[in-house]
């Protein structure tokens, strides 16, 4: 089969992931042929099955076009009756979520909805399989072991992203394929809420999945009691699937009381299973009661309480007008004191210096011997003058 695979591979490979559509359709015509004939003959390994979805994974990639997106994800989903072989159907789920897993951190924002929608259409052409085989269940547990591996994996390296939506999706496509009777769904929901019971997963992928799976089922139940009460026809019976609401609350209060299970969740578990207890009474899980007071209060008990609560307000604005005179108080006695320091700061006047009288009379005498010698040059000028013109 190797051989035969690697033969043919590089053909479908580039086929398939051909730019033009009706080269893309025949070579995906001629792929379900090739499908068909191989698997009879020779069983595909894991190896192959690999190799095969990957191919597969990359034609949807190609493809842009919302209408051909969805046609092509059919013609893909459509690929699991081919084989001949119940083994390999299974084989062909396990690997076409694995390699999805092993490419979804390479997949932008704008191609994830075509990947998600795929396994959605998947997931559909599965259950509408087993319904036809009135899901027989060693088949049943054939595809549910490929889910362990895959989408309901405790593993970390597959990508939390693909089991929520796997979540989110099961109930629908369970309700959409019909044919399960109580006991079936709860079978197919107990492994979800084993994973509940694994401390290594992450706390959103314990609410998520509490949210999309249990809480949903209870949220149903509540609105079909919402809407037996306004049609007030108890005999008509809900459309969809039924769940046996006891046994589903006795799971998950056996993953509760585990002792592994933190306690936190412990919390949340054990607030569902109250949930599906009222649920499997016949009421409304989501129901709010009102809670009947202890003491009954009459007229003059809301009249006394009126009363008390004027005083007090009359006794609040005194309070506040005591408080804003004394703030008014405790500010003009302090504008008082700073006024008493300044008159205080401006009685101390520093006395003058008086010079001694020594000092006085050397100034005197320095003044009037300069006075003395400055007659004493004149004199001297005047007279040398005197002297020139006489000569």
């Amino acid at each position: 089969m190797e051989a035969d695979l690697t033969s043919v591979e590089v053909v479908f490979a580039q086929k398939l992931a051909c730019g033009e559509p009706v080269t893309r359709q025949r070579a995906f015509r001629a792929l379900q042929d090739w499908i068909k004939q191989q698997s009879a003959v020779n069983p595909f390994t894991e190896a192959d099955m690999l190799r095969l979805c990957k191919g597969l994974h990359y034609v949807l990639w190609m493809q842009d076009k919302m209408l051909l997106q969805e046609e092509l994800a059919d013609r893909i989903s459509q690929l699991l009756p081919v084989f001949t072989h119940e083994n390999q159907r299974v084989l062909f789920i396990q690997s076409i979520f694995k390699s999805l897993a092993k490419e979804w951190n390479h997949i932008d924002r704008w191609r994830m909805d075509k990947f998600l929608m795929m396994m959605r259409r998947v997931l559909r052409v599965l259950f509408k399989y087993l319904a036809s085989l009135k899901w027989k269940k060693s088949l049943r547990d054939a595809y549910w072991d490929a889910f362990r591996c895959t989408t309901l994996s405790t593993d970390r390296s597959f990508p939390d992203g693909l089991k929520f939506h796997f979540a989110s999706l099961i109930l629908d496509e369970l309700d959409n394929a019909g044919g399960l009777n109580k006991k079936q769904v709860t079978a197919c929901l107990k492994p979800f809420a084993e994973l509940l019971a694994v401390r290594t997963i992450s706390d959103y992928m314990f609410d998520s999945i509490a949210e999309e799976i249990f809480a949903t089922i209870l949220h149903q139940r509540s609105e079909e009691m919402a809407s037996k009460m306004e049609s007030d026809d108890a005999a008509t019976n809900p459309p969809g699937i039924q769940f046996d609401y006891v046994a589903l609350g006795q799971v998950l209060f056996d993953i509760g009381k585990k002792p592994e299970t933190i306690s936190r969740r412990r919390r949340k578990l054990y607030d569902l299973v109250k949930r599906f207890d009222v649920a499997a009474k016949g009421g409304d899980p989501y129901c709010f009661e009102a809670p009947v007071p202890e003491i009954i209060l009459t007229s003059d008990d809301y009249k006394e309480a009126e009363k008390r609560l004027k005083k007090m307000n009359e006794e609040v604005a005194l309070e506040r007008k005591r408080i804003k005179l004394e703030k008014k108080r405790m500010q003009s006695q302090s504008e008082c004191t700073q006024e008493e320091v300044a008159s205080d700061d401006a009685k101390k006047v520093i006395p003058k210096i008086k010079p001694k009288k020594s000092a006085v009379k050397s100034k005197v005498l320095k003044r009037k011997s300069g006075r003395k010698h400055l007659g004493v040059k004149k004199i001297r000028t005047v007279n040398t003058h005197k002297a020139k013109s006489v000569t």
